[in-house]
């Protein structure tokens, strides 16, 4: 798929923060080809390990999350990237 101007204006915000589905994720590349971004889940602002069926700590969850960009008709953003846009933090300034 060719970049179009989702992705385009998409790439302006790789390197910063999101609160998406209850924790922290940091927007770290957009995949033209693919119509999809990629995430990180930010290590520094949450816990990333992973319980196993009894609550105990066994081993690192996945860092990693790929969000189709394109809606079903390629007009418009996924229902992903609308929510994940929703949760953007906004940098301090001071």
């Amino acid at each position: 798929m060719p970049q179009t101007a989702l992705h385009r204006k998409l790439r302006q915000l790789i390197g910063q923060r999101f609160d998406y589905l209850g924790e922290v994720w940091i927007l770290i590349e957009v995949l033209g080809d693919d119509d999809s971004l990629v995430l990180r889940r930010c290590v520094d602002c949450t816990p990333s390990v992973q319980r196993n069926a009894y609550g105990i700590p066994s081993r690192r969850a996945s860092n990693d999350l790929t969000l189709p960009i394109s809606d079903a008709h390629g007009d418009g953003y996924s229902e992903d990237v609308l929510l994940l846009l929703e949760g953007r933090q906004r940098a301090s300034t001071g």
